[in-house]
């Protein structure tokens, strides 16, 4: 056995099968939308998998300075084995970096982990019962594609290791670990290459760097090179368990820059229950991302989508800290038969009840069952948790199902526009069964997966219930009424509710301009909106926009948008000029305290001149609802 680290591959026997490692391709998918998304996504999921009970996850990414990187001998001490192999005939490089080259590197530690366990000197599993305890030493260096994580574990196709030399110019990784069963300090390195030759021979492409009994490679334990090796590569971790990762010349797409949104962007769930922290160091300086400074991230200017990202983990955060009673409970369904959504079931008479509060723009946060049926084991009743609120500024539906913490990027339901929607998955059951249905990449819930076919009773239908859930669910709440609801703003005006007959006779009576049918009777009219600027009151016909009054400092203009209500989709997109025209009749305008400056299709804008000021609107068809949204404007008309 020879106790010098070093590079080594195994020389091909003749008549081998000649496979070349395909695994990097399986996170080429469009749902992952850069190198960066890949890894901050499978690196994060192995250390939540990989928690220790009770425990926050925390993850440490470390980007470092030029002037920490490696050159002359500091880099030949870690690669001067591994040289030759790079530059091989059929190595699958295509711009290997030169040996002269500054060696830059990528850290990824976590803490509050239990590091890889297990014999390290295990070199097979058919021998380990699977009631022993798992070897993760083991299935993290000598497996790909084969796993003994739970099937409750966000990862279960022993894949997501492989982005770590998919992220490396040379295809290659270090990785030192601090294990909690014995606190020992483990150290051993892997490259994965293509089968090269060299010198006439030819190479398997698995490569291993560590000390060697024979080709079986066993981890580096010297303390004082574990401890040179520490000080290189600007390991923070002393010994706390957990696993710290090196990535030698990452690729260029392992950008810094990106790394934050995509932390944010997979994992805003698990961050703000408290379960996950994320450092991100770079140029020196060290950024948190935390429950707590969340929203100071998405707030910042020139993120992709950062407005609509803060919208949806406000949502996230409101409905992670509701209790179980404040959840609407759909009722259990029936055991027996495959789950679907259908309109006279228990859960659509649930939903009717709750339709008023989503109409009027109230948060709904629900609590749905659903039954886990394994084949050959005992069936569970799981639920999982859907979070809805409307936006009138979404032009299309936007959803995200998280599963356990990570965000199932790939899954749609076909939601409607104009409705933010979060599927969670907690249950330990459900993220079970849906995480069997996943693909490698974990982006989408696949029927026909091969951990997931055949292995439950009525799986595809429970696969399609979750999947379904938003888009069924908001139909039931925007669902119109039967025939004509005569008390449908019974609690929006003060007045006497008209029967049947009296509404059939106004509008007949109406004069030809729609909307225009008399002065409206306004007196007592209840005001239904309010912000601290403005109040907004429903008229026939109409609505009339009042200043918060005295003692309240107005902004200097005000913008109204205006649009019919529609059953489906966002009312203000979806506006047309032939519905109505502010400058155009029949719509009249009547301010008082306020100036009208604008008035361009279904937009005005006013100059606010006295704080209790009025804008009255009439002529809309009062056969019609009418949505309006206001806005305060600075004095260059920015909001």
């Amino acid at each position: 056995m020879t106790n010098t680290p070093t590079w080594y591959f195994r020389r091909m026997q003749p008549g081998e099968m000649n496979i070349d490692p395909i695994e990097a391709e399986f996170f080429s998918t469009e749902a992952l939308g850069s190198l960066a998304d890949a890894f901050v996504r499978e690196a994060i999921q192995n250390s939540l998998d990989a928690r220790q009970a009770g425990a926050t996850a925390r993850v440490r990414i470390t980007f470092p300075r030029p002037e920490q990187m490696l050159t002359g001998e500091r880099t030949q001490r870690y690669l001067s084995g591994l040289w030759p192999h790079l530059a091989a005939d059929r190595s699958g490089l295509t711009h290997p970096p030169s040996a002269d080259e500054p060696l830059g590197f990528v850290v990824f530690e976590d803490y509050g982990t239990r590091g890889l366990q297990g014999d390290p000197a295990q070199s097979e599993d058919e021998e380990i019962a699977r009631s022993s305890a798992r070897n993760d030493f083991y299935y993290f260096w000598r497996n790909v594609g084969r796993s003994r994580k739970q099937s409750s574990d966000l990862g279960r196709w022993g894949l997501g290791k492989t982005v770590f030399p998919a992220s490396s110019r040379i295809n290659s990784f270090f990785a030192l670990t601090v294990r909690q069963q014995d606190g020992r300090r483990l150290l051993m390195g892997q490259s994965v290459l293509r089968i090269h030759r060299l010198e006439g021979a030819r190479y398997y492409p698995y490569g291993y760097f560590g000390c060697f009994d024979g080709e079986f490679a066993l981890p580096i334990e010297d303390e004082a090179y574990l401890d040179d090796f520490c000080s290189s590569f600007e390991i923070a971790r002393a010994r706390e368990p957990g696993l710290s990762v090196v990535i030698p010349f990452p690729d260029d797409d392992l950008d810094a820059g990106a790394v934050v949104p995509s932390v944010v962007r997979h994992y805003f769930v698990p961050i703000l229950a408290g379960d996950l922290i994320v450092e991100v160091v770079r140029e020196g300086k060290s950024e948190v991302i935390d429950a707590a400074s969340l929203s100071r991230l998405l707030d910042r200017a020139g993120w992709d989508k950062g407005r609509t990202l803060r919208s949806t983990a406000e949502l996230a955060r409101w409905g992670l800290a509701l209790s179980t009673e404040r959840r609407v409970q759909l009722p259990q369904p029936n055991a027996g038969s495959a789950p679907k959504w259908s309109d006279d079931s228990g859960s659509s008479t649930v939903l009717e009840q709750v339709k008023s509060a989503f109409d009027r723009g109230d948060r709904i946060a629900l609590s749905v069952p659903v039954w886990v049926k394994p084949v050959g084991s005992t069936e569970v009743l799981a639920a999982f948790e859907v979070y809805l609120e409307r936006d009138e500024e979404l032009s299309s539906g936007e959803e995200h199902f998280v599963r356990e913490g990570i965000s199932v990027a790939g899954v749609r339901s076909g939601l409607q526009a104009g409705v933010r929607a979060i599927v969670y998955v907690r249950d330990r059951a459900l993220s079970a069964l849906l995480g069997d249905s996943e693909n490698p990449a974990h982006t989408e819930w696949q029927e026909r997966s091969l951990h997931f076919k055949e292995r439950y009773t009525h799986g595809p239908s429970t696969l399609r219930y979750v999947k379904s859930a938003p888009r069924e669910i908001v139909r039931v709440l925007t669902r119109p009424a039967a025939g004509r609801d005569f008390r449908l703003l019974h609690r929006l005006f003060s007045r006497e509710i008209p029967t049947e007959d009296a509404v059939k006779e106004r509008i007949k009576s109406r004069a030809q301009r729609p909307g225009t049918d008399g002065e409206p009777q306004v007196e007592g009219v209840e005001t239904v909106g309010a912000d601290r600027f403005f109040q907004l009151q429903k008229l026939l016909g109409g609505f009339r926009i009042a200043g918060a009054g005295a003692g309240v400092a107005m902004p200097p203009l005000a913008g109204i948008q205006v649009a019919y209500e529609v059953r489906r989709g966002n009312p203000f997109s979806l506006y047309q000029p032939l519905d109505f025209e502010m400058d155009r009749p029949p719509i009249e305008l009547q301010a008082d305290g306020a100036e009208i400056v604008q008035r361009v299709r279904n937009t005005t804008v006013v100059r606010i001149q006295a704080p209790d000021f009025r804008l009255t609107v009439k002529g809309f068809d009062a056969r019609r609802d009418v949505r309006v949204k206001i806005v305060a404007l600075g004095e260059d008309g920015s909001a």
